[in-house]
């Protein structure tokens, strides 16, 4: 059993736009910085002493994980190109709120399976977690408290993954709206088949309990 705290990457400008962010490399901004911050000092809070920290090579997940390692006093990061966050394809850039006028089908479809989603030239989250399966079981066997820091959608694909849920259809794009800084999850295994056989949570489900927040945070 290990310790997986998911940490989210720190706020970008495109956060703030509500534009898809996909595999694009995006500095963090300042209210990014105060995240980070954040993240960081709730670690140190609560005693949690991870071993390693995995990230993408891409920012705004790499410059947030190697800013926590530091605070942490030079936690080991590892950088795996698994961690790339979803490929959106040509919605990369876009505002949330465009692409689902213009492609209206392809959402009506998600309703049904969102993890069937695929943006033109892009990949479809169940793609994505496929692409994690092995990264994360490995380190799950090598590690008995381990962080991930990744951006939105990927974080919820990870989260949703670990949780044996699918993500709702307003999560396919920038992910799950949550507040929430850092997730502690419990888990033996990461198996990508779960995520795509797990039942769709309702509106009213409740997100992952959290162990820190940040206002206003999207």
């Amino acid at each position: 059993m290990s310790t997986v705290v998911i940490m989210r990457a720190g706020c970008t400008d495109y956060d703030e736009q509500h534009r898809v962010l996909g595999t694009l490399d995006m500095p963090i901004n300042e209210k990014g910085m105060a995240q980070v911050r954040e993240i960081s000092g709730i670690l140190q809070q609560k005693g949690i002493r991870l071993q390693a920290i995995l990230t993408s090579p891409e920012d705004p997940a790499h410059c947030t994980a190697q800013k926590v390692s530091e605070a942490l006093g030079g936690v080991r990061l590892r950088e795996l190109d698994e961690l790339r966050n979803v490929n959106q394809g040509l919605w990369q850039g876009l505002p949330e709120s465009d692409i689902r006028k213009r492609f209206p089908r392809l959402f009506r479809t998600g309703k049904e399976n969102v993890t069937a989603i695929c943006p033109p030239e892009g990949e479809t989250l169940s793609d994505a977690c496929f692409r994690l399966e092995r990264a994360l079981s490995k380190a799950m066997r090598k590690y008995d408290v381990f962080g991930i820091v990744a951006p939105e959608p990927l974080a919820t694909v990870i989260r949703c993954t670990l949780q044996h849920r699918r993500p709702p259809v307003t999560a396919c794009l920038c992910g799950e709206e949550s507040t929430e800084l850092i997730q502690i999850i419990e888990s033996s295994t990461f198996a990508a088949a779960g995520f795509l056989t797990a039942d769709e949570p309702s509106s009213h489900d409740a997100l992952p309990v959290a162990a820190g927040n940040l206002e206003n945070e999207r």
